[in-house]
């Protein structure tokens, strides 16, 4: 058994650390039922970034919960853009991979979006094969049951 580790402590008057200030812990509120804070909107695709700032200070924290695979395949796909990249001036992470697939969705197919369960979300913006949405637009606009080309 290893013994415990013990903390060494710096007296205030030993000049160490001069001029740094002391950590403060600090809280997030918690919401109880039914409040609600108000989040301030940015411009699209701009993000606040103050010179000397690191870029994920200046970001919003939101817990995202995500399966398995997801994970496993957006670690996978982070490290083929890293690879691939010639600029190293930004750190790619998981979480910049998150924020451009939301971007997309807000930006790109949100007037798409459309359904009950997380699977008809998905479905709904999902590229579909040709012959898939032919035979979709056939069993649901055209009672003849021929396909129109077009």
């Amino acid at each position: 058994m290893t013994p415990p580790r013990t903390r060494s402590v710096v007296s205030p008057d030993s000049g160490i650390g001069a001029g740094r200030t002391p950590l403060t812990p600090s809280v997030e509120p918690i919401l109880g039922a039914g409040e609600q804070v108000e989040e301030p909107k940015a411009a699209a695709g701009a993000e606040p970034h103050r010179s000397g700032d690191p870029k994920w200070q200046t970001l919003e924290r939101k817990e995202a919960r995500l399966r398995s695979d997801q994970l496993t395949d957006l670690a996978e796909l982070r490290r083929q853009v890293s690879g691939h990249r010639r600029d190293r001036s930004e750190i790619i992470t998981d979480n910049t991979l998150i924020r451009v697939a939301v971007d997309l969705l807000l930006q790109g197919h949100a007037h798409r979006l459309h359904g009950d369960t997380e699977e008809a979300l998905l479905q709904s913006v999902l590229p579909r094969r040709r012959g898939a949405a032919q035979q979709e637009e056939a069993s649901s606009g055209n009672s003849s049951g021929t396909i129109e080309k077009k």
